[in-house]
C-alpha cells in the first residue's frame, strides 16, 4: 500500500481490491486531522473516559495503549486508537489550555497569545526617589510579561 507523503494517508493503487477499506481509512485519518482540537497534551496513557472523536498529544514516556507513540496525535475512533505523526508546521487547538500549539518539527510549542486579546500593561510611575529600584524591578517584570504575550505592547 502506498501512503501520502505528509500524513501517511493510504492511497488507492491501480487494480487494488477492496478499495473501500483504503478509502475509509483515509477518511478516518482526515476526520482526525482536519481542524484538530486536542483535549490536552502530555498525557502518558489514554484517559478512561475518552470518547470517539477525541484527540490528545501523547506525552513521554507513553504507557499502555499509547506506548511508543510519544509526540503523536492520538485520536480515538470507533475502531480504536489511531496515531498520527505531525508534520512540521501542524497546528492544533489545545482545549485544556485554550491556546494553539504548533509542531516545529521536533516538539510541540504553544503559540503566542495575540496582542489584541491581552490587556495593555500600564506604565510604572509615581513614588519617590526611594522607589526607583522598585520601579525598575516592576518594569522588568512587565517587560518579561509582554515578551511572553501576557500583556500587549500598546
Amino acid at each position: 500500500m502506498e501512503n501520502s507523503v505528509r500524513f501517511g494517508l493510504p492511497l488507492l493503487v491501480a487494480g487494488q481490491g477492496q478499495k473501500d477499506i483504503t478509502h475509509n481509512e483515509a477518511i478516518v485519518a482526515l476526520d482526525c486531522l482536519l481542524h484538530v482540537a486536542v483535549e490536552s497534551s502530555g498525557l502518558l496513557q489514554p484517559p478512561a473516559s475518552a470518547q470517539a472523536g477525541s484527540a490528545w498529544i501523547v506525552g513521554a514516556p507513553a504507557e499502555g495503549a499509547w506506548e511508543g507513540q510519544e509526540g503523536r496525535i492520538a485520536c480515538l475512533t470507533p475502531g480504536g486508537w489511531r496515531f498520527f505523526a505531525p508534520a512540521a508546521g501542524v497546528a492544533v487547538w489545545n482545549v485544556e489550555l485554550g491556546r494553539a500549539q504548533r509542531f516545529d518539527g521536533t516538539s510541540w510549542r504553544l503559540e503566542p497569545v495575540p496582542a489584541s486579546s491581552v490587556p495593555a500593561a500600564p506604565a510604572v510611575s509615581g513614588g519617590t526617589v526611594v522607589d526607583a529600584e522598585a520601579r525598575a524591578a516592576v518594569s522588568a517584570i512587565v517587560a518579561r510579561l509582554r515578551d511572553l504575550g501576557l500583556f500587549s505592547t500598546t
